[in-house]
């Protein structure tokens, strides 16, 4: 069997009618993050929404507690734009990320997302895969202008074992390309697919492999 087809044949173990029904997945999410290695994990909470049918997703996460204590953070990819945005308090802009480098990491993350809405391979017509090697299959969106990549690497089962690109990482007021992987360390069927319920994210740094994010799904809903 060909790589992307053992990999199809993963993420819809019942076959691909039943998740055809799914258009867009809502998840409720909640974890912990860090900002450097070393420093403090902080508890988040979050909402997102991963369409199935465009290349688009919306992330809105509270991190921290307390009244004023806490941290509003927007990731998203629609229209073809990405945008970060940090709000302390959910109120007073902290930073403003927009740009072509921002459109390139957040297209990652949205095609990082398949392992949140399979059905996005059978509906986002612009999704391209291809096998680039025995183990490792890359995904793009064609009508993307910035170079965007991520590539899965699957294992014998066809079980993506991780995601791999690089991607753009906030240094200061730059972004510079990183190596990035985000690892999926338990998955559940639903609706049809075999969908990420907890997840591992890192940076790989010069001297270490950086974990900044760790997450689980709390619930999922079809849209």
């Amino acid at each position: 069997m060909e790589l992307v087809e053992r990999l199809r044949c993963y993420l819809f173990p019942a076959g691909e009618q039943r998740a055809r029904a799914v258009r867009a997945v809502r998840i409720a999410e909640r974890g912990e993050m860090r900002m450097s290695p070393g420093a403090k994990w902080v508890p988040f909470t979050a909402d997102e929404t991963v369409d199935g049918v465009h290349s688009s997703f919306c992330w809105n996460a509270r991190i921290g507690a307390g009244r004023f204590g806490f941290t509003t953070v927007t990731d998203a990819y629609e229209s073809g734009s990405g945008r970060l945005v940090v709000k302390l308090g959910g109120v007073i802009p902290a930073m403003k990320i927009t740009g072509p480098d921002a459109d390139r990491g957040e297209l990652q993350r949205y095609l990082a997302s398949i392992l949140f809405c399979p059905a996005a391979l059978l509906h986002n017509t612009a999704i391209e895969l291809t096998a680039i090697s025995d183990s490792t299959v890359r995904l793009r969106d064609r009508e993307d202008s910035t170079g965007a990549t991520v590539d899965f690497e699957v294992g014998p089962d066809g079980r993506p074992v991780c995601c791999r690109a690089m991607r753009p990482r906030a240094v200061g007021k730059q972004l510079v390309l990183t190596p990035w992987i985000a690892t999926c360390r338990d998955s559940r069927e639903w609706e049809g697919m075999r969908v990420a319920t907890s997840l591992q994210v890192a940076w790989r740094l010069p001297e270490e492999e950086f974990v900044y994010f760790r997450s689980e799904v709390v619930s999922l809903a079809a849209q």
